[in-house]
């Protein structure tokens, strides 16, 4: 996002005013605003209203200038701490689903042969070769398993898996231990930590849950610059001991020391704490949902709207199937949420414009399948999304559509300011096989996601909340 200045350069050059023209206009000094033009000084508050009045800003440009003006006042760790997570789900907006070109290269040689005598290998052409092939090997195994300490912030393996998991070749159980970063103030959002959660979330999605990654605090990462290998990946067949910088390798091959580091990899994990919870119980997830609700603000970004205030007793019993095998569960897990979502004052809602018409188009509801949930009449279809612009319109609901590309259309995010964020693959995940929901509860990590969901309706990467009414109204009258 642009600083306020240079917001403010915009918009003259867009109105066509000098700096000595709007200084005549507004009343503030032409000295003030040529220092805040340079990023020299912040302007004082009582001068907003004038320039806002005089500049004849829109409602958007409005919303804008508050917006990046509010932001100078931020520590520079949480616009960081959104612009990481934006950049995630963007990038997950755009992950490719379909076939791969073409299939990966055969081995032409084993790692017995690849290796040699060799057992250190120097600089990333000779190191990267040497893990791929031992991921090769291993995941032929019909037993493959791989436990790992290199930090996801060395991206080589991150993305190595990644790429298997999109190619559909990621069939193992793997265990990863991250060092998170304990320095800096616990108000602060750190940034390494983030990154590191950033880098993996995508494989724990397309993992099929195989995937487990473990976490414990180190207040002394850079004692790790004194050992030569500090990091290690181990599967059957071998260790690689890995440098800081991934361009340094060492290949361990003996029985005894492949048991050494299984034995070493077990008791550290005594020590760590599960980064992620899955589950693909519905009623589970429900409760879950419930869970990230706090007691008087619900947040979730999905790529369709959520109804859930608007959803009585008569509406759970009228379209949730009663020939579930767990429906009295879920019909009382149901009712319990639903009751407290018309109960809170803070609703947020972000969705996208294709989730609205697909929902107007079917009935479906992406969360919660035609399986479990009949998809709704096209009355009940229009009377819900009715009700969500009445909501938006008197400000009970910050409800607003997002642009494109911002979230991905397979996904929905539920977060709390006091208990987690939730990750919920939904019916259009490419790989339904790996259907699931993802929780954290590491605190650091639920506030970064939750204030890059909370600060989306003043982001500029949502429509204002005018706007998202007025289309929605428009495709409900439309059908």
């Amino acid at each position: 996002m642009l600083p306020f200045s240079q917001y403010l350069r915009e918009l003259l050059e867009t109105k066509q005013l000098t700096v000595s023209a709007l200084s005549r206009l507004s009343g503030v000094e032409r000295t003030t605003l040529s220092k805040t033009l340079a990023g020299q000084r912040v302007l004082p508050y009582d001068a907003m209203d004038g320039l806002i009045r005089h500049l004849h800003l829109t409602p958007e440009e409005e919303r804008r200038f508050r917006a990046y003006y509010d932001e100078q006042f931020e520590k520079k760790g949480l616009r960081r701490s959104r612009e990481m997570v934006g950049r995630l789900f963007s990038e997950l907006a755009e992950l490719n689903f379909t076939m791969p070109p073409f299939a990966e290269t055969r081995l032409l040689m084993s790692l017995e042969q690849y290796a040699g005598d060799r057992s250190v290998f120097s600089g990333a052409s000779n190191v990267q070769p040497l893990l791929r092939m031992v991921l090769s090997e291993e995941l032929m195994r019909a037993d493959a398993r791989i436990d790992l300490t290199v930090p996801p912030v060395n991206s080589f393996l991150s993305d190595e898996l990644l790429r298997r998991c999109l190619d559909g070749g990621l069939d193992a159980d793997i265990r990863q231990i991250i060092a998170f970063d304990a320095s800096g103030s616990a108000e602060d959002i750190n940034l390494h930590n983030l990154e590191c959660f950033c880098r993996i979330l995508p494989i724990c999605l397309l993992s099929k849950r195989r995937y487990q990654p473990y976490y414990y605090y180190d207040s002394s990462l850079s004692s790790l610059y004194t050992d030569s290998f500090p990091y290690f990946l181990v599967t059957h067949s071998c260790v690689v001991c890995l440098f800081e910088n991934g361009e340094q390798a060492m290949l361990l091959r003996g029985r005894d020391q492949i048991e050494y580091y299984r034995r070493h990899f077990q008791n550290l994990l005594e020590h760590c704490y599960r980064l992620i919870q899955y589950t693909d119980d519905p009623v589970k997830i429900l409760m879950s949902y419930d869970d990230h609700t706090d007691e008087n603000g619900f947040y979730m970004i999905m790529d369709q709207p959520c109804f859930g205030r608007f959803y009585n007793e008569g509406v759970i019993d009228r379209y949730l199937k009663k020939e579930l095998s767990f429906y009295e569960p879920l019909r009382e897990a149901a009712q319990r949420r639903f009751i407290r979502l018309r109960q809170i004052e803070r609703f947020y809602t972000l969705f996208s414009r294709g989730g609205i018409e697909r929902f107007l188009e079917s009935g479906a509801l992406d969360d919660f399948p035609s399986a479990y949930v009949k998809p709704f009449p096209a009355e009940q279809r229009r009377k819900l999304t009715m009700a969500l612009v009445a909501e938006i319109r008197r400000g009970g609901i910050t409800g607003r559509m997002l642009k494109p590309g911002v979230f991905p259309d397979y996904l929905s995010m539920t977060t709390s300011a006091r208990s987690g964020a939730g990750f919920f693959t939904t019916e259009n995940f490419a790989l339904q096989d790996g259907f699931s929901y993802i929780r954290i509860r590491e605190s650091d990590l639920c506030r970064a996601f939750h204030g890059y969901l909370s600060h989306l309706p003043v982001s500029g990467q949502t429509l204002s909340a005018d706007q998202t009414a007025e289309i929605l109204e428009q495709m409900a009258q439309e059908r």
